[in-house]
């Protein structure tokens, strides 16, 4: 078996795990509150999303991203839900080529998608799981120097398996701000990202 099967089971063992494992308690609670019962798919819902805008620069290369993260969870029950993320991630990227004694630019898209897990408690904090897909995308370089393809700067494509865990804290609300703070388990341990993620946000609903 793969070892993105091995998570995506581990991942859905663990939600329902601990589905079952609140469900009786919140089964007395449904049964004396006749509203709880009767929610709609939509009335389940809720959204929420980050966004990452920045930039940073050397005497040779600039660099500027943009990214968004959506997302939308399902109300198993009002502390327990599951739902799709995305991350769609946008960079400018500006370099001097030593080879071509000149500037070269690139506008890379990386992305990921996975599947999430929240659980909420004492109202205002909440544990998170997530798996996803990541393809991210790097300026190619070689013996020190960024490579040229054409008119622009070559680009290189690599993919990973993320498994995030972590804890989190939202203002609450109809419309709530949040930040989380996860950890990738299984971050290739060679790699020079960090494997901890801060997310700031916002959410509806939740």
């Amino acid at each position: 078996m793969s070892k993105s099967l091995i998570i995506i089971k581990i991942l859905l063992t663990a939600s329902i795990t601990l589905f079952n494992n609140i469900n009786q308690a919140e089964a007395q609670v449904r049964l004396q509150d006749p509203e709880e019962s009767t929610k709609s798919f939509t009335d389940r819902l809720w959204y929420g999303g980050n966004i990452n805008l920045g930039f940073q620069g050397t005497n040779t290369y600039n660099i500027f991203f943009f990214g968004i993260s959506p997302m939308a969870g399902y109300k198993i029950t009002e502390e327990f839900s599951v739902g799709p993320r995305v991350e769609v991630f946008y960079t400018y990227y500006r370099a001097f080529v030593f080879s071509q004694n000149g500037y070269f630019n690139a506008h890379p898209v990386s992305f990921s998608g996975g599947i999430f897990t929240r659980y909420k408690f004492f109202n205002q904090f909440f544990g998170h799981l997530e798996y996803n897909l990541e393809k991210a995308v790097f300026l190619e370089s070689r013996g020190g120097d960024f490579v040229v393809d054409g008119d622009r700067l070559s680009t290189v494509s690599e993919y990973f398996d993320n498994f995030y865990i972590g804890l989190g804290y939202t203002s609450g609300g109809r419309f709530g701000s949040e930040i989380s703070i996860l950890y990738n388990v299984i971050q290739d341990s060679q790699s020079l990202d960090l494997p901890i993620s801060i997310r700031i946000g916002f959410n509806y609903n939740f």
